[in-house]
């Protein structure tokens, strides 16, 4: 990779999950960046935040269990008591990771990283591309990897992968980025869509110019699994939160870039913004819903027809199929956001 050695930090940041977290620690020790790596020393961080079970105990645990012996790699646990994943990345970022870190994986507690070469060829990918801050691996459902055994297991399956370009997006679950980049940014607390939020904070270096693709590269060969939603009714629920997410994203970049405009230091202004008024991204959506009946913008509606024709001329029937049903299906999420916003919904929404 190179000689000078990489510090590198894997967090895990995790709430409620004692039942899979050993998991991924078990399939971390098998990672090649940690076994066979001479020129990267590896600190694993586990932050266990507003837990209700025993995750911290079980991290630990697993820890001690597993070969972790190697001189390039240590680990540790940290336990927070306020729970929501946004406050716990600024704690990670800016109390935890140590100081000459050069590059941080963030992980969610509950997926799966089975190809051994998966961390080492997202950092290499991200370490040869000079103009890129952010890398990303492929996010697979695990259902994409079985024989659905049922009609809406089926429709899941193919309509997985048809709302956003899995290429220029970043997975919250699993990505790795330079450490002097994310040091810029804080978090708004409570974001319900906190990788749309730092995507758009990376791409534009918080709004001091254009999104620029050129600092997010994609790692095809890397990948990470994850529990898919298998019942209608969760589905649902999950996507209602990421529509409000989106819709709380799209304001706080209007917000935002006003704020950068005038000459802010925005990392210093959300910093102080969560300190003094830990509520403040619900105050911009009340303002917002004073001039406006809908949150979120009427193209969220058009986003699987736009994207499924703007990749080629050709369009099968199929294709055609499952693109007219998830946006009958964004048209009930869009519904059903509007009226929770309406009612109260936005930061802090789960």
């Amino acid at each position: 990779m190179q000689e000078t050695p990489l510090n590198v930090c894997v967090g895990i940041l995790a709430r409620n999950e004692a039942e899979g977290i050993a998991d991924l620690i078990k399939d971390l020790s098998e990672q090649t960046l940690l076994t066979e790596s001479q020129q990267v020393s590896v600190q694993i961080i586990v932050v266990a935040n507003g837990c209700t079970d025993d995750t911290a105990d079980v991290a630990q645990s697993a820890f001690a269990n597993l070969h972790f012996g190697l001189p390039n790699v240590r680990t540790s646990v940290h336990e927070l008591t306020r729970p929501g994943k946004s406050n716990a990345w600024n704690e990670f970022v800016h109390q935890i990771v140590p100081e000459a870190t050069d590059y941080v994986f963030f992980l969610d507690g509950d997926i799966r990283i089975p190809e051994r070469n998966s961390l080492n060829l997202v950092l290499r990918n991200l370490v040869s591309s000079p103009q890129a801050v952010v890398a990303v691996d492929r996010s697979l459902k695990d259902i994409e990897l079985e024989s659905p055994k049922s009609v809406v297991q089926k429709i899941i399956k193919s309509a997985t992968g048809t709302a956003n370009d899995p290429r220029t997006a970043i997975a919250g679950a699993c990505y790795c980025v330079r450490f002097a980049e994310v040091r810029k940014i804080w978090m708004p607390i409570g974001l319900p869509g906190e990788d749309g939020f730092l995507r758009a904070m990376l791409l534009t270096s918080s709004f001091s110019h254009e999104e620029r693709l050129e600092r997010h590269v994609f790692v095809g060969d890397a990948y990470h699994v994850f529990e898919s939603l298998r019942e209608v009714g969760d589905v649902v629920r999950h996507n209602v939160r990421l529509a409000i997410g989106t819709a709380i994203n799209i304001l706080l970049f209007w917000h935002l870039r006003k704020v950068a405009a005038d000459g802010l230091d925005l990392a210093q202004y959300i910093q102080a913004r969560n300190k003094v008024e830990p509520d403040w991204v619900n105050s911009l959506i009340r303002e917002r819903l004073q001039v406006s009946y809908f949150p979120l913008e009427p193209k969220f509606l058009a986003r699987r027809l736009w994207r499924k024709g703007s990749g080629s001329k050709k369009r099968s029937l199929k294709s055609w199929a499952i693109a007219l049903f998830g946006t009958g299906f964004d048209l009930i999420v869009f519904v059903r956001a509007t009226a929770l916003m309406r009612k109260g919904a936005g930061a802090g929404y789960w």
